[in-house]
Order: structure tokens, then sequence, then C-alpha cells
């Protein structure tokens, strides 16, 4: 119990709080930007079943900015995982200062 609130106390102190809430809005921002992507696909599939002899300049629009929405989907999913392995560090770095204080409290 003195270990959970050790890392409690850690786990405010360190920042740990904010950086899961960094998390959080970075994943919903992923999120959002994959259902733009299928809203965006979605406009581009209509021109194709629309049996034109040519595809229209907005067919190639689609098609670019799901290309600029996929560039972005990358950057902030490198951006989560970096996020994700910081968090993992600084997690287990409190765990083992709280283990460390409880042990020096019992001798």
């Amino acid at each position: 119990m003195a270990n959970d609130q050790s890392i409690t106390s850690g786990f405010n102190e360190s920042g740990l709080s904010r950086m899961y809430r960094s998390k959080a809005v970075e994943q919903h921002a992923i999120q959002s930007e994959i259902r733009t992507l299928v809203i965006i696909a979605g406009y581009a599939c209509d021109f194709l079943t629309e049996r034109l002899e040519s595809l229209p300049e907005d067919f190639f629009t689609c098609i670019e900015e799901m290309k600029e929405v996929m560039e972005s989907i990358d950057l902030k999913s490198l951006d989560f995982e970096q996020q994700s392995l910081t968090l993992k560090r600084t997690k287990r770095r409190l765990e083992a200062k709280a283990t460390r204080q409880n042990r020096q409290k019992e001798i």
C-alpha cells in the first residue's frame, strides 16, 4: 500500500499524468485523421463508380489529399510511439524509485 502511495505521489510530481493526457490527445488526433482519410477515400470511390470516360480533376485532388493525410498519420504515429516509450520508461523509473524508498524505510 505504501508502495502504491509512493507511485501515486510520484505520478503527480513527475508529470506522468500530463504525459498520459498528451498521449490520449495524440491518439484521438490519429483516429480523427483516419476517419478523414476514409471520408476522402469514399469521395474518390464515388468518382470511380460514375462510369466516366476519364477521371475528373476532383478525383486526383482526393488522391493528393489522401497522401497528405497519410503523411500526417505517419508522423503522428511516430510521435505516439515515442510518447508510449517515454511513458513506460518514466513509469518504470517511478516504480523502481518507490521500491527503493520502501526498502530504505524498512531498514
